[in-house]
């Protein structure tokens, strides 16, 4: 066997891709060709280094792409919990996670995979859901417009314990002619429990609806400590405030300051106005109108 036609099958031998035949002829030239050895190996050489120029990656591709498209989901009582670098991004109840999927795809564009939730969080869906509320509510608002941010931000500021209006809402968040929009917002919050839409309640009284429905949203006011059926009562008889015949001082019912008027210094009142051609001013804690 010649050289040229030795050198184009050295690096077959060398991975073992030749077939006998071939193979025997090359090894036998090898033996007193002190050239075509010195090429062997230049390749066996070039091989080598060739594989120490391979990176392993510290983790898998698949990580990696994972994690530019997937969030984290998990259970915490009867919710699904959605979350991402420590922070929630939606809480859902649904009979499949498949639902709580694709609602997440079409607000967030990402998917979901299991995972377990952060214990700080998981600890505040926990007080949230029984009623022990949460100051500080660890949620993603990154996607949220500039209205979106303010009325979540207004509702975080509602008092354990206490209920508002939509239109105080959208008072507090300085729209005050925008309270359709800012109770469609409330009706869109994709973390409930620990973002307490569950406090606002329909100006013309009573509780109203939630995303859970309504008798869920009557639990977790009452393991706040609001009477519901206070709120049930006062609306049917069209009440909207009370005020305090003492200190002249008008409140939302459930505010702290109203709950300890004595029953005898109650006085009801249908609306702001009427309590302030009465001679009542607006409570300081619970700003029934606009400053």
């Amino acid at each position: 066997m010649q050289c040229r036609t030795v050198l184009t099958r050295i690096d077959a031998l060398r991975t073992r891709e030749l077939a006998s035949i071939e193979k025997t002829a090359v090894e036998q030239h090898l033996l007193t060709c002190y050239s075509c050895v010195e090429s062997q190996a230049d390749v066996v050489d070039l091989a080598d280094a060739i594989k120490s120029l391979a990176v392993v990656p510290e983790r898998s591709c698949r990580e990696a792409v994972k994690e530019q498209i997937a969030d984290s989901f998990d259970r915490v009582g009867d919710a699904w919990v959605a979350f991402s670098n420590g922070r929630i991004r939606m809480i859902a109840e649904a009979e499949s996670i498949d639902d709580v999927r694709e609602a997440y795809a079409k607000k967030h564009g990402r998917v979901l995979e299991p995972g377990t939730i952060p214990e700080p969080l998981r600890r505040q869906v926990e007080a949230a859901v029984n009623g022990e509320g949460v100051a500080t509510p660890k949620v993603d608002l990154d996607a949220a417009n500039d209205l979106e941010h303010d009325v979540m931000q207004t509702l975080v500021r509602i008092p354990r314990g206490e209920v508002r209006t939509y239109a105080w809402v959208a008072r507090q968040a300085g729209r005050p002619r925008a309270v359709r929009a800012v109770a469609s917002i409330i009706a869109r919050n994709a973390v409930p429990y620990v973002v307490p839409c569950h406090r606002v309640v329909p100006s013309s009284g009573g509780v109203g609806n939630y995303i859970f429905g309504s008798a869920t949203k009557r639990a977790l006011l009452e393991r706040e400590g609001v009477n519901v059926d206070e709120l049930d009562a006062l609306a049917r008889e069209h009440v909207r405030y009370i005020g305090s015949r003492t200190t002249h001082i008008f409140c939302f019912p459930t505010c702290r300051d109203a709950k300890r008027i004595q029953e005898k210094n109650r006085m009801p009142f249908r609306d702001a106005d009427d309590a302030m051609e009465h001679g009542y001013r607006p409570c300081r804690h619970c700003q029934p109108v606009a400053a």
